[in-house]
């Protein structure tokens, strides 16, 4: 098996740099080209990666897998499984394929992995140890459980139209004081676009009813939750999660 020194995992957004935007790279195969703020390159990437872990997924539930994680970087592919019963992360490392894609490196080392649990299999009737057998071919991780095991994260749902009528920023609605800026946004925006002000009126409308519906928000905020981890794909035993958002170092390839 092919093994190389361990990198950091792929996230879908490139740290911002002064003077210029945000670029998002496809959760699939790291590509940023002509990604916008999407997710995904493609919905056929989307789906071949997604195929490709439901593979990764059979051969996880064989091995009694708790929880696994799978991470990529412009050189290297990274396979953490946490065991049932064990009490450390075993992790597979891949050496990229120049020119190919993420998913095309996990399907070589998947395949590898599965053919050897197999051979073990049938040779020895054993589903036990056919998985210590490929659990033997990884090493030992100073990764720890808590790394690779999906984490409940919420987050606030906050209308951006709202956000935009009103000039607020999303960071100071969800800060310390979200009352005191919510009241002092409004007040700006009032007397910028009051009629008696020469102001526009149906701007100053609109700037009223965002008021109003972000001060119904503030006080039952609405709240999304997601499952998963900051910067891989995780499984929980079950099924595969995407990775939430987060700034990565540098680009993926």
């Amino acid at each position: 098996m092919s093994r190389v020194e361990m990198g950091s995992g792929p996230q879908n957004m490139l740290p911002a740099v002064p003077g210029r935007k945000k670029v998002y790279t496809c959760q699939a195969c790291g590509t940023d080209q002509n990604m916008g703020r999407r997710k995904y390159c493609s919905r056929a990437c989307r789906q071949k990666l997604l195929w490709r872990l439901e593979v990764t997924a059979n051969l996880l539930r064989a091995m009694h897998t708790r929880y696994a994680s799978f991470s990529f970087t412009r050189d290297t592919l990274m396979l953490h499984v946490v065991a049932s019963g064990a009490p450390h992360v075993y992790t597979y490392l891949w050496k990229r394929t120049p020119g190919k894609k993420p998913v095309d490196d996990l399907g070589a080392l998947v395949e590898q992995l599965g053919r050897l649990w197999w051979k073990e299999h049938d040779k020895l009737r054993s589903r036990h140890q056919a998985s210590q057998c490929v659990l033997e071919q990884a090493r030992t991780s100073v990764v720890k459980p808590g790394q690779v095991r999906p984490q409940d994260a919420s987050h606030p749902v906050v209308s951006q139209r709202h956000l935009s009528v009103l000039k607020l920023k999303k960071s100071e609605v969800i800060g310390p004081e979200p009352q005191k800026a919510l009241r002092s946004a409004y007040r700006k925006q009032v007397m910028a676009h009051h009629p008696d002000h020469n102001g526009d009126p149906a701007l100053f409308r609109k700037v009223h009813a965002a008021y109003e519906e972000m001060k119904e928000w503030l006080e039952n905020p609405v709240v999304r939750s997601q499952r998963g981890l900051p910067d891989k794909w995780s499984y929980d035993g079950r099924k595969w999660a995407p990775p939430r958002n987060a700034p990565v170092p540098h680009k993926t390839g």
